[in-house]
């Protein structure tokens, strides 16, 4: 059995990111407020549901899955849960399955950005006939309210152009 080597971006429980310029490079999603730019060459599969979005890109062995509930989190209490079934059963159940093929995985804690902020996440790394494999998972809670604060933008209406003037004979 080969190891593949994963990398599973849990990028949030609510993930928002700003639009960016789009290149040839890159395709932009964007669907019921989850978006979020990603290289063109890469594979994207929606497989939402009503209770949650959940998007997977790919290229090779690296997969990064994106899971946003559709429930707002309304309370500290929800937000907690939240993050207990999405990211820390999601990291134990991937722990366990390497165990079960008789891997040692290492945990470790590791930091990336989210939407210009630290998310907190896991780090799962296991060897399998001297082939490196594992996960990362992150999570970060991201607010609608950040979300229409920090991307809000007031510009003035547009001036209307003047109208050229009849010529004279």
């Amino acid at each position: 059995m080969k190891l593949i080597q994963i990398l599973i971006g849990c990028a949030a429980l609510l993930f928002v990111t700003s639009v960016q310029p789009q290149t040839p490079d890159t395709k932009h999603f964007d669907k019921d407020g989850l978006s979020f730019d990603y290289p063109a060459k890469w594979q994207m599969s929606d497989q939402s549901t009503q209770q949650m979005q959940l998007v997977e890109l790919s290229q090779g062995d690296v997969v990064i899955r994106i899971r946003s509930p559709r429930e707002w989190l309304k309370t500290p209490e929800k937000e907690a849960h939240a993050r207990k079934l999405f990211q820390d059963q999601y990291v134990n159940d991937f722990a366990t399955q390497l165990e079960q093929a008789g891997m040692t995985p290492k945990r470790s804690p590791v930091t990336t950005q989210i939407d210009g902020t630290d998310a907190e996440g896991t780090r799962l790394r296991a060897n399998l006939d001297g082939q490196p494999g594992g996960m990362d998972s992150y999570s970060r809670i991201i607010s609608v309210w950040d979300t229409i604060r920090n991307s809000l933008k007031v510009e003035p209406p547009p001036q209307p152009k003047p109208s050229p003037s009849p010529k004279k004979p």
